[in-house]
């Protein structure tokens, strides 16, 4: 019982300091949501980066030509084989009818090739595997796997492996993924910084204002979590309705945004993918919001007073 009323009276007196202090608990509340709202913007550019990423990794492959001449069994059982490799997503067989037919539907409208090839009156292509592996860092050990098969390494077989021409595509894929990674993580780490600094210095004058009354709690011998406490419910506050600020400005903002990224990013619709994740994203800003708010307040009255 004793316990249950402590936290009833520090929730009260931190609510009534929150709701006294309206002047400085509007700024900082309106510091702390703007760096949320950068905070979040991060969370979604990271959601259309990964959408970009597995659109771009789709179209990156391993396609391993073969000669006209090479009997399909061969490159069947080849294809059997490369299945059973962990890091390949897919193997996909086009045969020598089916590359031909490709082949004329994209040179259509060239009737050099068009008449070149009714000359020709013959298919002179051969048949192919389209090899994906699940992520582009995987293309190393897949072409390890390609060419540690004998029919791959049998010149009489193999035409080509195309590979190498998509090797610097997929290199520079990886270091582009992995700096904006980098980039999105130092500039959360900026912003989470700048909001905390703020609570401090927001604390700081609270703490001030609150002198008198922190100097009366000490001499009746109040306990070190009846000064903090109220403090800290501040700060959680501070978070707390910085998130549920964040919320509301993200609504419109992404349905305005929703109409590029569509159009830009493949088809992802940020409004939809706001909506589709709205609890998660909640709890995550509630979370991280509250937890700066709290910190910066303990760091605060740790600091300024000294208890």
């Amino acid at each position: 019982m004793s316990l249950r009323l402590d936290i009833q009276r520090i929730l009260r007196e931190g609510l009534i300091n929150f709701w006294r202090n309206k002047l400085v608990s509007f700024s900082t509340i309106m510091v702390m949501t703007m760096a949320m709202v950068v905070m979040s913007s991060l969370l979604f550019m990271n959601a259309v980066l990964d959408f970009s990423l597995v659109q771009l990794q789709d179209r990156v492959d391993v396609n391993i030509y073969f000669f006209p001449d090479v009997p399909e069994t061969e490159i069947l059982t080849l294809q059997s084989k490369l299945q059973l490799v962990p890091e390949i997503r897919d193997v996909q067989y086009i045969s020598r009818e089916q590359a031909f037919l490709d082949f004329q539907e994209r040179h259509r409208n060239d009737d050099l090739i068009t008449r070149s090839l009714e000359e020709l009156g013959d298919n002179p292509l051969g048949a192919s595997l389209n090899i994906r592996a699940f992520e582009s860092t995987q293309y190393e050990a897949v072409i390890a796997a390609i060419e540690s098969e004998p029919v791959v390494t049998n010149s009489d077989f193999v035409e080509r492996i195309n590979y190498y021409d998509n090797k610097t595509i997929i290199e520079r894929l990886n270091q582009f993924t992995g700096v904006v990674r980098l980039i999105g993580y130092a500039v959360v780490v900026f912003f989470s910084v700048v909001a905390l600094l703020v609570i401090l210095s927001t604390m700081r004058i609270a703490i001030f204002a609150a002198k008198k009354e922190i100097r009366i709690k000490r001499l009746v011998g109040a306990e070190h979590r009846y000064v903090r406490g109220p403090f800290l419910v501040m700060g959680g506050m501070y978070g707390l309705v910085s998130a549920i600020l964040t919320m509301l400005v993200l609504y419109p903002m992404t349905r305005w945004i929703g109409n590029y990224t569509s159009s830009f990013f493949g088809g992802m619709d940020i409004a939809s993918y706001y909506a589709g994740n709205i609890l998660p994203i909640f709890i995550i800003l509630v979370t991280v919001g509250m937890l700066i708010g709290i910190i910066s307040s303990r760091i605060a009255t740790k600091k300024y007073l000294k208890i």
